[in-house]
């Protein structure tokens, strides 16, 4: 690349020359306002003292020895030496044997001299713009085509380079400044495709060894629970009976950790199947009634209407939500329901003091847990969950703090 812009710079340097070489040659070598050898040869008539026969194209005066006109080639010239003088007129003393036998008086017609001298510089003025302008297009035309032409090229590439758009390749131009770049940039982003479906194909790697794991947990989790009821029937002691209910309880968390992981890697994997049906609104009440084992739940009577759900993701979706309520409020939960324009909406209320303004944005993010939750067991997946899978259902998931309360809204679309 540089040898490339030596080799420019030398050009362009050599381009610029030739309009001074234009404007270097004097006018006074090619615009010589007198002819010597036509002079010399009306020098040697008047010398020979015959009548001059020959024909100049320059006015003359010829002067005896007492400065007398003797002749003129034009009346309107000078009548002495002195007047000829301020005309700038040329003087030639005329001699024979050492003696002055006249003078002639020359006339140097400036104002056509310097008519012809202006108007070859102004030629050369006009021709060295001219070549001027034809070097300053043809630089930047190179300029564009060769420079910032594939300088936008890079750009845009770069851009999308940058949105993660890796499919676009870029072309290759050795012609260009940029040549060498274009190859090793387009060589960067071969190389990105590759490593970012290696890193998809690791991650859903590791997704599917995840949602394995949670499935054959499940199995096992599922039978310390029944064994554990099963136990807790048969104790009679109160102190043993404590002990069983315990685990049954551990039990119970465990299961619904591991059904938030399993249902988050199935999101991840898009595996995550919703199969929509059209369903009466109670159907949610029955769904509430198994879900709120502490019967916490303040039902009023749901507006009836059909709805469109897959009853086993709502069921998830309801279980979260009240589960989440056990853990961070404790308290009565409140759940009304009404029809706003095409939408079946139906909210959850408790009376646990909300969350703080800034978490409440971010209360549906994996992995996002308030501040009230220090100390408290869980992973930040419940609602998070709840929401993906309600956007699977056609519907939303809203969060909001309201009378010293937090309330989960969701939103069925009407059938």
């Amino acid at each position: 690349m540089k040898k490339r812009f030596v080799v420019i710079a030398i050009f362009m340097i050599l381009l610029l020359a030739v309009p001074i070489l234009l404007l270097s040659d004097p006018m006074t070598r090619s615009l010589a306002p007198l002819d010597n050898v036509k002079i010399n040869e009306l020098i040697t008539e008047i010398d020979s003292g015959k009548e001059i026969k020959g024909k100049y194209d320059f006015d003359y005066v010829i002067l005896d020895e007492n400065a007398h006109v003797t002749y003129k080639s034009s009346l309107d010239l000078p009548d002495d030496i002195g007047r000829a003088t301020t005309e700038r007129y040329t003087i030639r003393t005329l001699e024979k044997d050492g003696k002055v036998m006249g003078y002639l008086l020359i006339r140097n017609d400036y104002e056509t001299v310097w008519e012809k001298a202006y108007e070859k510089y102004r030629t050369s003025i006009i021709a060295c713009v001219i070549v001027e302008g034809l070097i300053i297009v043809a630089f930047l035309t190179w300029t564009y085509f060769f420079i910032i032409e594939p300088f936008e090229k890079m750009k845009r590439f770069a851009t999308n380079i940058s949105s993660g758009d890796l499919d676009i390749p870029l072309t290759m131009d050795r012609g260009n400044i940029f040549g060498a770049f274009t190859e090793s940039f387009d060589i960067m982003r071969t190389e990105l495709a590759e490593a970012r479906q290696k890193e998809y194909e690791a991650q859903r790697s590791k997704a599917e060894l995840v949602a394995q794991l949670s499935h054959d947990i499940k199995t096992p989790v599922a039978s310390i629970k029944a064994m554990g009821e099963l136990l807790e029937a048969k104790s009679t002691e109160q102190d043993q009976k404590t002990k069983i209910h315990s685990i049954v309880s551990k039990a119970d968390q465990i299961d619904v950790l591991v059904s938030d992981l399993f249902a988050t890697t199935l999101t991840d994997l898009n595996n995550l199947d919703v199969s929509l049906s059209e369903q009466p609104s109670s159907a949610l009440k029955d769904i509430i009634k198994d879900a709120d084992h502490k019967e916490y739940t303040d039902i009023s009577e749901l507006a009836p209407c059909i709805i469109e759900c897959d009853l086993v993701r709502t069921t998830q979706v309801i279980n979260n939500i009240i589960n989440n309520s056990y853990k961070y409020a404790d308290t009565v939960i409140n759940v009304r329901s009404h029809i706003e324009d095409d939408l079946f909406v139906i909210s959850f209320t408790d009376n646990g003091g909300g969350v703080s303004e800034d978490d409440l944005p971010m209360i549906t993010k994996r992995f996002r847990r308030g501040s009230n939750a220090k100390g408290k067991q869980g992973a930040g997946l419940g609602l998070a969950i709840a929401s993906e899978l309600m956007e699977k259902m056609d519907g939303s998931l809203e969060c909001s703090n309201v009378d010293g309360g937090f309330r989960v809204t969701l939103f069925f679309k009407l059938a």
